[in-house]
């Protein structure tokens, strides 16, 4: 019965977020009211307090949901192969391009006018993150090129790279879009390892 019951509190939190995430991308995160989404998802306010308490919170949960499957998909390669030859990989190797494109609907949110509070810095952080403490390079500059300002280097090339594929419609294909990150990390070195599985 309780397996029951998650499965719907998470069905409920599920269509709210669906809901909120159409109404910011439609008007701006600041003219989306509570009363809004509870309309249109077909709820009423208690059951929203139920879940969440008030916008924000529901703003942050949100982003924390996709922030965690973004790396789980961004980190995969480095899963299959905790030690991956990028002269080898092939950009089909990486499904992270195809996980953004399907779920535009969160994605385009970072270039709309009004956006959610800390979604762009929830992204480029996570970038940060994974290599920092989730992926290096290896070879003779190591130390230097795993080095916190090679980090926000790489962190917020990648990050442009996305929000202007975002910018443009998604007119680069998910692989040609994989084919130049591959290239932008091989730059310095071509051997990545993994530093942590928590991916």
């Amino acid at each position: 019965m309780e397996k029951k019951e998650d499965r719907r509190i998470e069905r409920t939190k599920d269509s709210l977020r669906k809901t909120f995430k159409e109404l910011a991308l439609e008007r701006g995160y600041s003219r989306v009211r509570v009363k809004d989404i509870v309309e249109v998802a077909n709820y009423n306010r208690t059951t929203f307090y139920v879940h969440f308490l008030g916008k924000e919170e529901l703003a942050k949960e949100l982003i924390e949901h996709e922030m965690k499957d973004f790396v789980h998909e961004f980190c995969k390669p480095l899963r299959d192969n905790p030690v991956l030859d990028l002269r080898q990989m092939s950009p089909s190797g990486t499904d992270v391009f195809h996980y953004i494109k399907e779920n535009r609907s969160y994605y385009d949110l970072l270039v709309c006018d009004d956006p959610i509070p800390d979604i762009n810095r929830a992204l480029l952080r996570e970038l940060q993150d994974i290599f920092q403490n989730r992926m290096s390079f290896v070879g003779d500059q190591a130390s230097e090129i795993n080095a916190q300002y090679f980090i926000h280097y790489r962190s917020y090339g990648i990050y442009g790279f996305i929000l202007e594929w975002i910018r443009s419609g998604y007119d680069a294909t998910p692989s040609e879009m994989a084919r130049r990150i591959i290239n932008l990390l091989y730059y310095h070195s071509p051997i990545m390892e993994q530093i942590s599985e928590n991916t």
